[in-house]
């Protein structure tokens, strides 16, 4: 079974409460959802997030649109996704970032569909894409005992870095990204005001009657010819884990 499960939380340091902000009509968690429910290949959705009383909204949000909601631990984000996934019997994982409503669809698909062909632990995009089109799929036995060994608590808080600093110890399948992806460095994820006053330019040009189906080629062709909306992020650097306190 494949079930993308989304990492979000109303406390940040830079702007807090956004998966929960309002963006065309809707939060930016149920663009999220919206986008996943096109994915055939996935056969269940699940929120993951923090034990806090503050993750109200979030909870609410996710049960209206009958998503499944798993509370752990705020910090060990690496053990709330394994009992995530295993509280609802997952095989395999796509971990979706709770601030990305601009998910790239045809490029999930196809990471969904190269990483059970090839069996692989970890699957992700071959070469650099825009910040926050896209997502990884984790096998969740893989996991479970990666969760065993890593201790340091960069291992723990950030779900994925073992594989990148252990990558012989795993199959790990690098999936090609559509050509209007690729090496694009546009900022499409919403970690500041800046990155979500991008956000409402772009949802506002499109003005669809179903936002969360806004096609991402026709969102970086925007971009492209309107160097005046990229450059509302453009300035923004993304934050680094390594470096506490940003």
């Amino acid at each position: 079974m494949v079930a993308a499960i989304i990492q979000a939380r109303m406390g940040s340091t830079r702007f807090p409460g956004k998966s929960a902000r309002l963006l065309s009509g809707l939060s930016i968690l149920e663009h999220i959802i919206n986008r996943l429910q096109q994915v055939s290949e996935i056969d269940h959705i699940q929120l993951a997030t923090t034990q806090a009383k503050s993750e109200s909204s979030l909870i609410e949000i996710a049960k209206t649109r009958k998503v499944a909601v798993f509370q752990g631990a705020e910090e060990d984000v690496l053990e709330r996704f394994i009992q995530a996934g295993e509280s609802i019997g997952a095989q395999h994982i796509i971990r979706v970032c709770g601030d990305n409503p601009l998910i790239d669809i045809p490029l999930l698909r196809s990471m969904i569909t190269a990483h059970i062909e090839s069996n692989a632990d970890y699957t992700l995009p071959a070469e650099p894409i825009p910040l926050g089109a896209g997502c990884e799929v984790v096998r969740l036995d893989t996991l479970k005992n990666i969760g065993i060994h890593a201790c340091d608590m960069k291992y723990r808080e950030h779900v994925t870095t073992w594989f990148h600093d252990h990558s012989d110890k795993f199959t790990i399948t690098r999936v090609d990204v559509p050509s209007y992806l690729r090496n694009c460095n546009f900022r499409l994820t919403i970690d500041t005001p800046e990155d979500f006053a991008l956000m409402e330019e772009i949802f506002s040009h499109f003005n669809l009657s179903s936002p969360s189906s806004l096609d991402l080629e026709a969102v970086i062709k925007f971009l492209k010819s309107h160097p005046e909306v990229a450059s509302l992020n453009s300035n923004i650097d993304q934050k680094d884990w390594r470096i506490k306190n940003q």
